[in-house]
């Protein structure tokens, strides 16, 4: 049995086996190889390919820093509770698919934009769509990514970017299996791993609409969080560099439109606001002035200690937010036990 996060481990253990080609299948089906060949258990892949993606993730966006002319107040919007510091908040459910984004993100962010990155770029997007299809939905950072980096409109790029994007993901859908077709968790089971009942196999996607209905108040803190968090990365953005402060916001509101699909789809509105910050964290980075040495240079701007304190006050709030109410059901309950101890 695992009592501890096994959602974050259901995820990667989707499969081929139970019912053949679907989405999000290729990750369970590598893994089970593997154990085949080497006889490595399922847990043990797990945990290593999440400390691999971990490792590339804080590389990469260490390297992407270095690049640049910084300052503290972009530290902090690192150090911010959706962007870095949302993995201690939510630990349980830290670990999921999204890593391979992040890293996927900074990868394309960093270093020069060359026709042969932007090839290597497309096959292995096309092959993240296959770990986890919400990758689709931040397409338009990657666009934006490469005007900044190359200030080109190169049509064609995008063009195919977004069309064999859209087929990859019209295939896995018009053509992919339930995650669950009735023998996942006996496959699993008999390769050494149970699960209890909060894990990826037992939920209903069809119900995400009936809970976020029950739980509004609860989901709209979610939508609040990301506001916060987006206007703290446009201010600072006006603060110091106002120039671009328009073309941000343009990105902004057509990012926004484009990811909106996903809180209709899927319940973990927390992760989606993740996600969406840890990318735009990237974009505001490309902004910056480029450093030529190969350690970190600060700039000019002067530290905003009302930023900082801004940004505490921001991380209590969704410190207590998610601790008691990570899944979207639970608003009374963090009432109740806040309730309890001052009243």
């Amino acid at each position: 049995m695992l009592p501890v996060h096994e959602w974050t481990m259901s995820d990667w253990l989707v499969n081929y086996e139970d019912g053949g080609f679907k989405r999000r299948g290729i990750s369970g089906t590598v893994f089970f190889a593997m154990q085949d060949l080497f006889g490595i258990s399922l847990p043990i892949q797990v945990f290593f390919i999440q400390v691999v993606f971990y490792a590339l993730v804080f590389f990469a966006y260490f390297k992407l820093l270095i690049s640049k002319k910084i300052d503290w107040n972009i530290l902090i919007l690192l150090c911010s509770p959706l962007c870095f510091m949302y993995f201690p908040i939510n630990l349980s459910y830290s670990g999921k698919r999204e890593i391979i984004l992040f890293a996927l993100v900074a990868y394309f962010a960093s270093g020069k934009m060359t026709v042969f990155k932007e090839r290597i770029f497309l096959v292995l997007f096309l092959i993240s769509l296959f770990f986890h299809e919400m990758f689709y939905f931040f397409l338009p950072f990657f666009i934006f990514i490469h005007i900044l980096k190359t200030g080109k409109n190169k049509y064609a790029f995008w063009l195919l970017f977004f069309a064999v994007s859209t087929i990859t993901i019209g295939s896995i859908y018009l053509f992919g299996a339930d995650i669950n077709c009735g023998k996942s968790l006996e496959i699993i089971k008999n390769r050494g791993v149970v699960f209890g009942e909060n894990n990826i196999f037992f939920f209903k996607y069809w119900n995400s609409i009936e809970i976020i209905k029950n739980e509004i108040s609860s989901y709209l803190l979610f939508i609040l969080e990301l506001i916060i968090e987006i206007s703290m990365f446009l201010y600072y953005v006006y603060t110091f560099y106002r120039n671009k402060f328009y073309t941000l916001l343009k990105f902004v509101l057509i990012s926004l439109i484009w990811a909106s699909p996903l809180y209709a789809l899927g319940i973990d509105w927390y992760r989606w606001d993740h996600i969406y910050s840890m990318l735009l964290f990237i974009i505001v980075v490309c902004m910056l002035q480029n450093n030529e040495n190969n350690k970190i240079t600060f700039n000019q701007n002067p530290f905003l200690k009302r930023f900082l304190i801004f940004n505490i006050l921001f991380f209590i709030f969704f410190f207590i937010h998610i601790q008691y109410d990570g899944r979207g059901f639970s608003l009374q309950n963090v009432k109740e036990y806040y309730f309890s101890r001052f009243f």
